[in-house]
Order: structure tokens, then sequence, then C-alpha cells
């Protein structure tokens, strides 16, 4: 809707949905080739996407019980996200879940998503942490802050792309089971 808005032909939606994650400056040179129209494009987009979150967001099924089932566990929460924080607390806020949450921290200055789970987890000070997602953004994040990670089959990432996490769930309630596994095995911040 936003591309059409500012004059530009979409693609098909699994294009659109394939950059789903990615952080701006992919997004935008890839969906609006021309800069001068970026602007316009992504004012309309952030426009359209409040309006539709808020009428039809919905939490993937299964994922509110399981951030319940964290929470009651003792597990603090967070959103890591590649999106500005205005929008990731938008989401939440609309689709009913920001009880459900510690922080949530959107992509901020020029970080990466590894600098931006850097940064949470320095402010947080865990002494054992998890990243679920369903991105290569994600597992990498966790790589290369040392921590493990859990692919979800539920996202907008593709197969191939979950195969770099570390575990792999197919549904939101096995996730608390899966967590607890790796805090058993002993992995933390300092096992590499």
């Amino acid at each position: 809707m936003a591309m059409s808005e500012v004059g530009v032909e979409p693609p098909d939606g699994a294009s659109i949905e394939s950059l789903y994650g990615q952080p701006l400056e992919i997004l935008l040179p890839a969906l609006v080739p021309d800069p001068s129209l970026r602007p316009a494009f992504r004012e309309a987009l952030v426009r359209i996407q409040t309006r539709t979150v808020q009428e039809s967001g919905r939490a993937y099924p299964g994922v509110p019980g399981m951030l319940s089932e964290l929470r009651a566990a003792g597990w603090r929460t967070a959103v890591c996200s590649n999106a500005g924080r205005a929008y990731v607390v938008m989401v939440l806020e609309a689709l009913g879940i920001s009880g459900l949450l510690d922080r949530a921290e959107g992509l901020g200055g020029n970080r990466s998503k590894a600098g931006s789970l850097r940064a949470l987890i320095e402010a947080e000070s865990p002494c054992f942490a998890v990243m679920t997602g369903d991105r290569y953004l994600d597992f990498e994040a966790a790589r290369e802050n040392r921590i493990p990670s859990i692919g979800c089959t539920w996202g907008f990432g593709e197969a191939s792309e979950l195969l770099q996490a570390d575990m792999v769930a197919d549904s939101p309630g096995i996730l608390p089971g899966l967590m607890e596994d790796l805090q058993k095995r002993g992995l933390s911040l300092r096992s590499g």
C-alpha cells in the first residue's frame, strides 16, 4: 500500500515478506529504488503499518501463553528488533502482549542487530540468555554475542535460515522446555 501511494510498482507479496526483519537501510532501497521517494514512502509505511497492526494485528497462536509460562518460571523476557523502538512498542501494545515483556528494544543509531543485542545484554547483565527468532540476523547476533539461539518456525524466516539456530521450535509451547534444556546444559554467556 505504501509503495503504491508513492507511485512505485510493488513486487509480489513473497518478495516483500522476504524482507521482513531487515533494517531500513536494506529494506528501503530494495523496495523503493528512487532515493527521492524514500522519505514519502517511509512516512506512508509508518502510517499504514500503525493502522493495519492496530486493526488486524494478532499474536501468533500460543505466544501469549508461552510468554506467561516463561515469566511464571522466572525468565525475564525482551524484544530485540531491527525495527525502531516506537514501532516495537506499538506492535506489542496492539497485540496485547506488552505486559508479558520486561524490555522492548529497537535498532538504535547505527547499531547492528548484534550491537543491539549486546547493548540489551549489557543493560540486563544476565548470567544466561537465549535469543529466539526467525531470521538469520537473529542467529548471527546470538553467535556474535556468544549466546545460544532457537529458531521459530512460525515466523517469516525461510527453513534454510533456521538451520543457523542451535535448536528449532515448531511451536511456541515447546520454547520454555528448550530454554530450560539449554540452561541445564550449562551454556552461558561465557561458554563461547
